[in-house]
């Protein structure tokens, strides 16, 4: 389905995004009805201490900083290539083929990092105007409000989503992102 969602799509033709793709609500639900069909399974297992709702607001604190950085670096003339090794160096490295044990928390984790990793190749193989950047973003951001409710670190999830917005920045032929209060207003408005 994710697959599908980016495969088909003219990223380069895009409109100016004014809502969340419909693939990344079915995922929310579709995630949503996988934990309540999971739970009733197996025990709900370990979180590890989940950070307040500021936490959760990071995500868009990074997209800001990112945003800000990436306009520094184009107009400094530092090469977008070496910003972006320079930024994979930092980055938390994830195990998405981990271990899987036998309680909710572990299912959902691996069947997230898994949905997201597939997305995150997808992105790679395509090429995006400054609206298809955009609009991953805002899905990218929708996603982050929704999915750390299903993993048992909520890190991961936004280490995954800022890699995918990062690959996106990087296929992208006129980088431009959104400001976060439009990119949280579309999503709100879901």
């Amino acid at each position: 389905m994710i697959r599908k969602s980016v495969e088909t799509r003219d990223w380069l033709n895009t409109i100016e995004p004014r809502n969340v793709r419909a693939v990344m609500k079915r995922i929310v639900e579709d995630l949503t009805s996988i934990d309540l069909q999971v739970g009733e399974l197996f025990e709900a297992g370990i979180r590890k201490e989940k950070g307040s709702d500021s936490s959760r607001n990071t995500f868009m604190t990074r997209q800001t900083q990112r945003s800000a950085a990436w306009n520094l670096g184009a107009n400094s003339g530092v090469d977008s290539k070496l910003m972006s090794n320079i930024q994979k160096l930092f980055a938390e490295k994830i195990e998405i083929f981990s271990q899987v044990d036998f309680n909710k928390m572990s299912i959902l984790t691996g069947i997230v990092k898994i949905t997201l990793k597939t997305f995150l190749e997808c992105i790679r193989l395509k090429t995006f105007s400054k609206y298809g950047l955009q609009q991953i973003q805002v899905d990218c951001h929708y996603l982050q409000m929704y999915l750390w409710r299903f993993v048992n670190d909520e890190n991961l999830v936004f280490v995954l989503l800022e890699e995918i917005l990062n690959s996106s920045i990087n296929r992208c032929t006129d980088v431009q992102l959104m400001e976060s209060r439009v990119v949280e207003l579309i999503c709100e408005a879901v």
